[in-house]
């Protein structure tokens, strides 16, 4: 007998925890967030989702998600995913240290109009808090997406959204499943 790859009981735990942990986000924090894009659909700042691993295919992702929508809907929206420049981050992370890659562009391509969103599982990777340390002394607006206990980050930035579990994968789902429903 073939042994079952796939097993349907996890599939439900999986698909319960997802929904239970969507259902424990503050949804005023996912509005919050929501003004702060539809406010830069102006042209005049700019948007930089960040993040590492998975979470920087996910601003990958969202980047052209929102950059295809709303160029068909003739909305002037302004922004970038700073994880795709792969010379940048190697040469940064050889040149500086890999813990400063995101800081250092804070206050030179980051500007102080800009909105910063940061995804993150644990909200713990040392790159993206000290961007956001940085950021914060910058006045720059803030918000950041969240996993397990939210890690530094969830009190760094300006617009904490969290999703309290303790699975990457569904973290890494929740950043995804907030930007599409806002887009």
């Amino acid at each position: 007998m073939k042994e079952k790859i796939c097993d349907a009981n996890k599939y439900l735990f999986y698909r319960k925890s997802l929904d239970n942990v969507l259902s424990e986000i503050n949804f005023d924090q996912i509005e919050l967030l929501a003004n702060e894009i539809y406010s830069r659909m102006d042209g005049k700042s700019e948007i930089h989702i960040l993040g590492n691993g998975g979470s920087a295919a996910n601003a990958h992702h969202v980047v052209g998600d929102y950059l295809k929508t709303f160029s068909l809907l003739k909305k002037n929206i302004r922004i970038t995913c700073l994880s795709d420049n792969t010379c940048y981050l190697t040469a940064a992370a050889n040149d500086l240290d890999y813990s400063q890659i995101y800081e250092s562009l804070v206050g030179s391509r980051i500007m102080k109009e800009d909105l910063i969103i940061y995804f993150s599982g644990s909200g713990n990777s040392m790159n993206l808090v000290k961007s956001a340390m940085l950021a914060k002394k910058m006045k720059i607006k803030t918000a950041s997406i969240t996993g397990y206990d939210g890690g530094a980050l969830k009190n760094l930035t300006s617009i904490p959204i969290h999703a309290p579990i303790q699975d990457m994968e569904i973290a890494e789902d929740i950043q995804l499943i907030i930007m599409h429903y806002l887009k």
